[in-house]
């Protein structure tokens, strides 16, 4: 008979590309609504509704920071509105003091820019719209001034002085391979001029040349270059000046991006983290590397709906050194799930998030009375220089067309008011004990039962059972759940809990609860016993 600690939970991560017998007892082969934190594993926090009701339903959202207050502009497909922190107002082009409606048809059409601190909504199908200054509730939008009313643009995106369109369409015929420039603009102002062919402005176009490559999907700039994403290839642009203005190289040949808003920055703002066709990449502009594992690359994009895939997108959530790529499962048309990887814990440290029911995500200001614990709270005096009862900080706002909601990513323990399951599942340990240097001894030649476990929980109860295997890929049969209240109990046993002895050659460990109350696991001791040779 032996007690096992198993320490260090999030020092691995999960791992599917191996059968589990292979892994180090620290990895999991499940985690499902939970997050790695610190050395131990959390739930996720849920997410609740805030900004009130909105004016209509959002697909996209867009902060403006001005030295007075924090606006949110955000569209529905076909209107724009803004909220103030306490009024929503609809901002909507008009004509003749009647909205003149937006013809954006998908949540992912829509794309936007501040610009010299002027805001820019754009959404391919109609006129850039900006928000002119002095910036107020009381005014609409209108079209981006000097803009050819014949173009229209994929995605619009801010370089230096200079803004750019990609994926062009003019006059009716779409050039989506084609890159345009405007005349460089004065700080605080719009370009006077899109004129590509004009040799008193520095307008231009640049047709790049890989139609094989697929389309132009998103651009992105990074340090010095504004790097330009197909869907089998990576470009790279850079201001030269002189009589070329920029120039174009090709960064990665057959590596692009699955779609737009498929790329976000790293916590340093020195990388890009990008979904491609079969893979999540991250890239400085120099290397690139997978941040998945083999069978966690194969898994995702297998699980994924490739007819709708293009309505994926991917956000960093640095306050909890994460970043989150949400992507519409198998027969869904909108993302479901979330793949969210820990970038300080490494390559493969990836858990998973279901119930995914929101379509974008921004990060911005909120303010308003705080939910942080002074025993949770992790910031220094000098961090928190506001009132105590209010707090200025960035979250992240995430959109939720179909429920007509806002809501703040990490806050309160449901979705919203809906329950979700954390789950951890480890299959396949054959420990029976250490060596006297403390190396895990490993043995799947004996029968072995185990009739005791002791969680290292902080939290609300939870959910133990353990289940055990005899043959490799053989059935796995599950015990029953026993309860486990961290407040008054300090494990589960047979003694107490009749259902928890079993005997095979592999046993599988899963700490689980039916809703999300909070809770972490460090980590857990197993009374292991060997009662046979072979």
């Amino acid at each position: 008979m032996a007690v096992v600690d198993i320490n260090d939970l999030a020092s691995v991560g999960q791992i599917n590309d191996k059968p589990a017998y292979m892994l180090p007892p620290e990895a999991w082969t499940l985690v499902e609504n939970m997050r790695y934190y610190e050395d131990g594993v959390t739930v996720l926090d849920g997410w609740t509704q805030v900004f009130g009701t909105p004016g209509v339903a959002p697909h996209f959202a867009m902060p403006l920071k001005t030295s007075a207050q924090t606006y949110w502009m955000y569209t529905s497909l076909t209107k724009a509105y803004v909220f103030d922190g306490t009024t929503h107002t609809n901002i909507t082009r008009q004509t003749a003091g009647v909205d003149v409606n937006y013809t954006a048809s998908n949540t992912q059409d829509w794309n936007g820019v501040v610009f010299g601190g002027i805001p820019i909504l754009n959404n391919g199908a109609d006129v850039p719209q900006y928000w002119p200054s002095p910036i107020s509730i009381a005014t609409k939008l209108t079209a981006l001034s000097a803009w050819p009313s014949t173009m229209r643009a994929a995605i619009l995106r801010a370089f230096g002085s200079y803004l750019v369109a990609f994926n062009v369409t003019d006059a009716g015929t779409n050039y989506p391979h084609l890159v345009q420039w405007s005349n460089p603009a004065s700080p605080g102002s719009l370009p006077t001029s899109w004129a590509y062919s004009d040799p008193t402005t520095e307008g231009g176009r640049k047709d790049l040349p890989d139609t094989n490559s697929g389309f132009i999907k998103e651009a992105l700039p990074l340090q010095s270059s504004m790097y330009i994403y197909k869907e089998k290839s990576i470009w790279k642009m850079t201001y030269i000046g002189g009589t070329f203005i920029f120039s174009f190289d090709v960064f990665l040949d057959n590596t692009g991006i699955l779609g737009p808003r498929c790329v976000c920055y790293d916590a340093t703002g020195q990388q890009h983290i990008v979904v491609t066709q079969d893979d999540i990449i991250i890239h400085n502009g120099n290397t690139a590397r997978s941040i998945l594992t083999d069978k966690q690359r194969i898994t995702l994009f297998n699980s994924m709906n490739k007819v709708t895939a293009e309505t994926s997108f991917i956000f960093l959530n640095k306050a909890k050194d994460e970043v989150w790529f949400c992507y519409p499962e198998a027969a869904q048309s909108q993302p479901s799930r979330a793949l969210i990887w820990n970038y300080k814990k490494g390559i493969g440290a990836c858990s998973f998030a279901s119930g995914i029911t929101f379509r974008n995500a921004v990060l911005g200001d909120i303010e308003g009375a705080t939910d942080e614990l002074w025993s949770t709270g992790t910031d220094t005096w000098e961090d928190d220089t506001g009132p105590w009862s209010v707090l200025f900080k960035q979250k992240i706002v995430l959109c939720s067309p179909a429920n007509t909601k806002f809501y703040q990513l990490d806050s309160g323990t449901t979705r919203d008011g809906v329950a979700f399951s954390p789950t951890l599942q480890r299959e396949d340990l054959g420990v029976t004990g250490r060596t006297r240097k403390g190396e895990i001894i490993n043995d799947f030649k004996t029968e072995k039962m185990v009739d005791a476990i002791w969680p290292k929980v902080d939290g609300a109860p939870i959910r133990v059972r353990v289940g055990f295997r005899e043959y490799v890929k053989g059935p796995l049969t599950w015990q029953d759940y026993n309860t486990f209240n961290p407040l008054v109990d300090n494990w589960v046993n047979a003694i107490v809990n009749e259902d928890l002895p079993g005997s095979g050659r592999a046993f599988s460990v899963e700490f689980s609860a039916a809703t999300a109350a909070a809770w972490r696991i460090d980590g857990y001791g197993i009374n292991v016993e060997v009662i046979s040779s072979y």
